[in-house]
Order: C-alpha cells, then structure tokens, then sequence
C-alpha cells in the first residue's frame, strides 16, 4: 500500500500531480509529466514523519497513546531538459529517489481479558508439533507439559481465565524507490513517459509480550514474557508508463499503468521466552531461546492503473484530481520448494484482499511568486468487506523564482485497526483497537 511522499510542492497538492506534472515526484506516478519541464532542475527534501496511536485493549483495556519520530528525506533527484527533434518540444530524462511508504510507529497496550498465548502453543504442540520459534520454545521454557504425548499447561483446566496482559510493539523501516525516467512533450500537445523502478525496503519488528496473573485465577501460573523480532529487507524492480493528453489550453487528461513490482525478500527472526509458576510451594523459572531463523522468497505485487484530470487557469493556479485501482488480492508469494504454503498462503490473501480505489485531488493558487496549495485524498480499505474510507489533508506554500524554488507542506492522514497479539482455534483471543494518525512535513 504504497503512498508516495514526493517534494513539499507534490505533497502540498494532494500528492495528485499525475496530469499536471513539472516535478520529479511524478516518476513513481505518471512519469508523462516530467515533460512539461523545460529547464533542467535539482531538488532535495527532507522531512519530519510523525505517527501517533492510541491503542485500547477490548475487554478491559485503558486507552495508553504512543508517538514514532523520525527524520526522513522523502525526495531527491535531478531533471535534465533538451530540446527534442521531430516536432518534440522537450525530451526529459530524469533520476529521482522518492519515500513511498513510511513503516515507523510504536504502540502499547495493557489490560484484562480472557486467555493467555500458552493456548497458542498448546494448539500448535497438539497439531504440528513442537517448533522452534513457538510451541518447542514454550515447552523449553517449562510452559507446556508431555502428558503421555499430549501436551498441556497451566491453562488447560482454566481457559477462558482473566489475565492481566501487556504489550510493546516497535516498528521501523521504509519503502525507497530509486527511479530513472524519461519523457517527451510532442508539439505540446501529447505527452509520453516512463520510469524505470527500483524500491528498496527494508523492515524491522520487535516485540514485547507480557502476561500476570494479578488476581491469582491460574493456580501455579505467575508470569511470562514472550519477545519477537523480524527484520526483513528486500529489492525489486518495476516499470512505470503513462500519458498525458492536452485536449485544449486548460485542460489535461492522464493514465498511467504500472506493472507489478518483483520484489527479492530477505528475512530473519527469531523468539525468547520467559516463564515463571510456582508448583509443590517452590518458585519456578524456566526459559528459552530460540535459533535465529532465516528465509528467503519472492513478491509479486498487483499491478496499478491511474487516470486524471487537470485544469490550469492562465498564471493564477490550478485544480488536479487522480484515480488509482489496485486489486490487493492480486499480490503472490513465491516460496522455493513450498508449494503447498505457497498455494495456501495466496488463496487466503486472495479471500481476504480485495480491489480499493484511491482519490487524490488539490490545488494551487499562484500571487505573483507566492504559492498557496491544498489537497484531498480518499481511500478504500483493502480488507474484503471493510467500507471504511480513510482521509487525507494536505496544505503547502511555496516561493518560485527563476533560479530557485522553495516549498513547505504539512499532510495528515489516519485510520482505525484490529491488532490480534496471537491466533488460536479455539482458546480466546485478544483484541486492540488502534486509532492511528499519521502526519509529515517536508521541506
């Protein structure tokens, strides 16, 4: 779920510059509209990326608030303008570096509800055995006991006890893409572009689990901990097309096609536990650590189709809107040797992922070399049968001379999620509501 940050003057418009292009930003949209630049340019942006949550555990959960910072530089790149031949006003080529995705943010949660995440690995243990990273672990760490081949716990006799529980998750990284494009402006009339992408990601998650037995519901049980990290990086490679059609003076239509992107992916994980009960009056402490886990597969993404519209009035500003489909469902893992996971694994994406559509629209008001800009944007959720719509705000400013420009923008975006600490099949599970804002100045 990409959202490109691009220059302040891309942001500050509603990131909805597809039709109306003139910056670098657009190569990881419509790279068509580097063709309306006529001089050569370099930029560079940096950036501030705020992201607060505030997290609530259903059930009896207090409402606890979090807040990621990070410094980021969202764009950079450098045009170069020539005069083209047979009839082509200007033939662009363009590298640019710009932010599509932002992963930085923190939560924490604490509260009461019903089961413990030993349910988890008892189910796991009595279903595919002891693993590594989750069942063996817990039963390394003396949570899960072998009764004559089946396993149990301290929350057999007691499953759908009331706990107390905790919970610190951390993430951090970033989606990059390195593009090189190039584009031609015909007569002023058609104008054609494409880009050549290469997104660098890199990801990294940790996790801090924690349950108490406060209120002594769990004879023997007191405490565990249960930590988790993830760090993943990959490279792909994608290809960008579009077109824009100038059907008179003010008006500018686009589209934009682009195909999936061939993500390589890296990654290594690894677990610990920690758990301590007291049987026959004698505190006991067990505990565990897992190999560090490594594996490695491939990413298809869908592919993206774009279109919109832009009017330009004279010298005193302009409006723009842009369209955007991904059918997320559409994405494929590949996994080496694993067919059956791998076919598993994208029919469950396939039934939970489904089409979204994307609106972008914004503005400009021009005062002599004063700029003034806003934008909107809209977005569907992605999960089969959410209608949730989530909202964007953009505002920016800007002075334009004939050397230089300068352009600040602020963009405000949030949305409400369901993080799920552990699965189980039948044990209870625990639920946190996330009401997540995220907001970006660049500069």
């Amino acid at each position: 779920n990409y959202d490109p940050m691009g220059s302040a003057r891309y942001m500050g418009a509603g990131s909805a510059l597809g039709p109306l292009g003139a910056d670098i930003s657009v190569l990881s949209t419509n790279p068509a509209g580097l063709g309306w630049m006529r001089k050569s340019e370099f930029m560079i942006s940096g950036g501030l990326y705020i992201n607060s949550i505030n997290s609530t555990l259903t059930g009896n959960g207090n409402q606890l608030s979090e807040t990621a910072v990070k410094f980021n530089l969202p764009n950079m790149g450098i045009v170069t303008s020539s005069r083209g031949g047979r009839g082509m006003e200007t033939f662009n080529f363009a590298i640019g570096l710009n932010r599509l995705a932002e992963y930085h943010e923190e939560f924490f949660y604490q509260g009461f509800s019903d089961g413990s995440i030993v349910q988890r690995f008892e189910e796991l243990a009595n279903d595919t055995g002891l693993d590594n990273f989750e069942a063996g672990l817990a039963f390394d760490a003396e949570a899960l006991i072998d009764d004559n081949g089946f396993f149990v716990s301290d929350f057999t006799n007691f499953p759908n006890a009331s706990i107390d529980r905790e919970e610190f998750v951390e993430r951090r990284g970033k989606i990059d893409e390195l593009s090189f494009g190039f584009a031609g402006n015909v007569r002023n009339k058609v104008l054609w572009g494409f880009s050549l992408g290469v997104p660098i990601m890199e990801y990294e998650e940790r996790k801090n689990y924690r349950e108490f037995d406060t209120n002594i519901n769990v004879p023997i049980f007191n405490n565990l901990a249960y930590d988790q990290t993830l760090i993943a990086s990959g490279t792909g490679i994608n290809l960008k097309l579009g077109f824009i059609y100038r059907a008179h003076q003010a008006l500018r239509l686009s589209m934009a096609i682009h195909t999936p992107t061939y993500y390589q992916i890296d990654e290594t994980f690894e677990t610990s536990m920690e758990y301590d009960y007291t049987f026959e009056d004698q505190n006991q402490f067990g505990s565990a650590q897992s190999p560090l886990g490594e594996f490695n597969y491939r990413l298809r993404t869908p592919w993206r189709f774009l279109g919109g519209v832009g009017t330009v009035f004279a010298k005193t500003g302009f409006l723009t809107g842009e369209i955007e489909y991904v059918n997320f469902g559409g994405n494929q893992f590949i996994f080496e040797g694993l067919n059956q996971i791998e076919s598993e694994l994208n029919q469950e994406t396939d039934d939970n992922l489904t089409g979204a559509i994307r609106v972008r629209a914004g503005g400009e008001y021009a005062i002599d070399d004063f700029r003034l800009r806003a934008g909107l944007g809209l977005q569907q959720s992605a999960i089969e049968g959410d209608d949730t719509l989530y909202n964007t705000i953009s505002l920016g400013a800007g002075i334009r001379k004939r050397g230089y420009f300068l352009d600040l923008a602020y963009r405000r975006s949030g949305n409400l999620t369901t993080y799920t600490p552990y699965l189980t099949a039948d044990a209870p599970q625990s639920f946190v509501d996330n009401d997540i804002v995220r907001e970006n100045f660049v500069l």
